[in-house]
């Protein structure tokens, strides 16, 4: 299920100290800080960074380590990153690992003539390659504390890249005051908070911080503890009721901000407030499915193939005709579909960046690598489709989630392949759809969101 929060938890920078040499022999680091990651509280592992001036370059390492419990396994986190950053603070290459239990990931890319290209490797598919224009300097999460501790920064507007998520998008860094640095891509905010001139604390997303503590403190051993709990909203107000019969669900929420899509397939924003919003959730019965569908020219690039879903793949393609044949409508069809992911996918959380084709391979995986297969095989089999992201009600509380809506009977359908429900009732609630990069914006508010149930109706 919801792997997002700890692919966000990657998104971590840090400080500094001094008078270390590191092990391989080199000299003392210019820049090094060693300090505890702390989730709403708790303390969930460690992060160390150092960094080496050569003559106008820095040669820059990163390394984080994150234990915490994810459908009821320990998950142990471990990445890392090396770049090469200039004197505008803007790295010139790079190179990411992240490594879990289920797989390791690793990325590498350059700036080049004012573009940024990126490959990813996964354990299995093919690469995956990306190219960015950029903007201004290109920051990562960890480079951009390091920056602005040692004075490279300026402010004003940056290029953003989290390799832990794929995510690219423009940015704008300011200094608040004398001791605080803030970065905000899209309503992502992260803080650096600098005294004499040494990295003592970072605000990250999430409600996240880095806090500078002695090694033998920041690296002791860990308890884990359940991460998406922790991060799940306890909703007020009504009870929801019984789940399986819901047909509508009202609900406030707040603070909402950053880059959300709130109005989208069947939920409405009925009222705005400042940051609080009253959306309405519908079931969508009634369905009908057509033979023939006509797809709006504005549809069609649900239909197109993305770096995460290799829609013209032979074995994507074929696979999508082979659980599809026969069926006459384009409600069958996607019903098809996704009783073929729910059944054919082991519920295993997994912490990886997947594409539809490696997660045909693994045939295992949580919400995101459902509603990926399920994304791609709908598309190729001609059924528009997206990803949403946002909340789904599990009896105590809303938790972070993935699932798709697919274009059936001339209208947006959710349906939910990790658990096999088709259309997927309103007991979930989106907050944005598309491609990773869109789905990071989430971030701005996970940690902080309230939600007061209004109405529940069932039927």
């Amino acid at each position: 299920m919801r792997r997002f929060i700890l692919f966000a938890a990657v998104l971590l920078s840090c400080g500094q100290g001094k008078g270390r040499t590191d092990s391989v022999g080199e000299k003392a680091p210019d820049f090094h800080f060693v300090g505890s990651v702390y989730m709403l509280g708790q303390r969930a592992g460690w992060e160390e960074m150092e960094a080496y001036r050569k003559d106008s370059l820095w040669d820059f390492r990163e390394q984080m380590y994150l234990k915490v419990i994810m459908l009821g396994l320990i998950k142990e986190m471990r990445t890392r990153e090396r770049a090469t950053v200039g004197r505008d603070g803007g790295i010139r290459s790079f190179n990411f690992s992240m490594t879990t239990q289920d797989a390791t990931v690793e990325a590498s890319g350059e700036v080049r003539d004012g573009k940024f290209y990126v490959t990813y490797k996964p354990l299995k598919g093919s690469p995956q390659k990306f190219q960015y224009d950029l903007v201004g300097p290109l920051l990562t999460p960890q480079t951009f504390v390091f920056a602005a501790t040692v004075g490279l920064l300026k402010e004003g507007r940056y290029s953003y890249f989290d390799p832990s998520v794929a995510s690219f998008m423009d940015a704008e860094v300011v200094r608040e005051s004398d001791t605080l640095w803030k970065l905000d891509a899209h309503g992502i905010v992260v803080r650096a908070h600098i005294r004499d001139g040494k990295l003592v604390l970072q605000n990250q997303p999430l409600k996240m911080d880095i806090v500078a503590e002695p090694p033998e403190r920041a690296k002791a051993p860990v308890e884990p503890f359940n991460v998406l709990s922790l991060y799940a909203v306890r909703p007020t107000g009504k009870p929801i009721g019984d789940l399986k019969d819901l047909v509508r669900l009202v609900v406030k929420m707040y603070p909402l901000k950053g880059d959300l899509t709130l109005n989208f397939a069947n939920q409405r924003v009925l009222n705005v407030s400042g940051d609080t919003f009253v959306v309405d959730i519908r079931y969508p019965e009634s369905l009908k499915g057509s033979a023939k569908p006509r797809i709006p020219d504005s549809l069609r690039k649900y239909l197109q193939p993305t770096q995460f879903l290799e829609v013209d793949d032979p074995e994507i393609h074929s696979l999508a005709e082979e659980i599809t044949a026969g069926k006459r409508t384009d409600v069958d069809k996607a019903r098809a579909i996704m009783e073929w992911v729910y059944s054919n996918l082991e519920k295993r959380g997994s912490v990886t960046i997947p594409t539809a084709k490696q997660v045909l391979k693994q045939r295992y995986g949580d919400c995101n690598e459902h509603a990926t297969l399920y994304a791609a095989l709908a598309r190729a089999a001609g059924i528009p489709t997206d990803i949403m992201v946002g909340l789904v009600y599990q009896g105590d509380g809303f938790y972070y989630h993935a699932w798709n809506v697919s274009w059936l009977g001339g209208r947006w359908v959710p349906i939910d392949p990790v658990y096999g429900e088709f259309p997927a009732r309103p007991y979930r609630i989106a907050l944005q759809h598309g491609s990773l990069e869109k789905q990071a914006t989430i971030m701005a508010v996970i940690g902080s969101l309230k939600i007061e149930i209004l109405e529940a109706e069932h039927r």
